[in-house]
């Protein structure tokens, strides 16, 4: 289902205005600014009205230009993602999707387009899948963006100095009046422990979610900044051993596959894939997400 709220229109619009004049001594809103802005929110009423009309090539036309101008929001890329679907251009729709999520990883309608998109890639076998154990040690790596993941992350810093605190003064009268409390529900309470002891295994607990936390943060602040993800837009490119045509061709990939950019060279990007696979394809045929 398209969405057309355009709450999220208008300060995507502000957003691109501010960065865009954020240089000038005196920022001050003018009629250029304005024309802009009625420009940009042209654009995206234009596509939705294609979109709910059929007219998909056109909604691709005026979305795209959208994300030209540097506006950057989960409904509009997830917009962008159906109407690249809907004229059968998968690789596109896969880019549009991952770059949704990446601003809104617990959005169920992306994650559902996308399941239904990945079930018609020809190269199924480089879908990144998890199994259960592993999809529960980082469910809050894949349900949290960036944002929200350095807030947690820094939540538990705080939580962890402050149980050590605690625990420095745990035999102290205010400690041990909060502890007899507090403790009602502890596990570590309820096993037996004293209170030392329970005030460590707490510790440990919230110095282990800091550290998974921290680390999470740290790989999708390193992902943004390095952008290294990308996607196939073209139905089949070929991977060489080298950078250049005249190289040994190891195989080839098609549209929606997902890879990790290692390396670029003038034109030539070095890939790798699930199960160790790497070679170089032309820039041209991919897209960072």
């Amino acid at each position: 289902m398209i969405r057309s709220v355009f709450v999220w229109f208008a300060g995507a619009v502000v957003a691109a205005l501010i960065s865009s004049s954020s240089l000038a001594q005196t920022p001050q809103p003018d009629a250029s600014d304005a024309a802009l802005k009625l420009d940009l929110k042209d654009h995206f009423e234009r596509a939705n009205a294609f979109y709910e009309s059929g007219d998909y090539f056109d909604a691709v036309k005026h979305y795209e230009t959208l994300v030209g101008v540097g506006v950057e929001d989960e409904h509009l890329f997830y917009n962008l993602g159906n109407a690249y679907y809907r004229t059968n251009e998968l690789g596109r729709a896969v880019l549009f999707y991952e770059r949704a999520l990446r601003l809104s990883p617990r959005d169920s309608d992306t994650r559902e387009n996308l399941s239904l998109v990945r079930t018609q890639l020809r190269d199924r076998q480089f879908v990144r899948e998890q199994n259960r154990i592993v999809g529960t040690i980082v469910w809050l790596h894949n349900n949290l963006n960036k944002r929200e993941m350095l807030v947690f992350a820094s939540v538990c810093y705080l939580l962890t100095c402050l149980l050590a605190i605690v625990f420095v003064f745990r035999d102290s009268r205010t400690v041990r009046a909060v502890y007899d409390k507090v403790s009602m529900v502890s596990p570590g309470r309820l096993a037996g422990l004293t209170r030392s002891q329970d005030l460590i295994a707490v510790i440990i607990l919230a110095g282990c979610l800091f550290l998974t936390s921290g680390v999470s943060s740290y790989l999708k602040v390193k992902s943004d900044l390095r952008r290294d993800d990308a996607v196939v837009l073209e139905r089949e490119i070929p991977v060489f051993s080298s950078p250049t045509e005249d190289a040994t061709l190891q195989f080839k990939i098609h549209e929606g596959t997902v890879l990790k950019i290692r390396q670029q060279s003038g034109g030539w990007v070095r890939i790798g894939l699930p199960g160790g696979l790497s070679g170089w394809v032309s820039n041209q045929s991919i897209s960072q997400i």
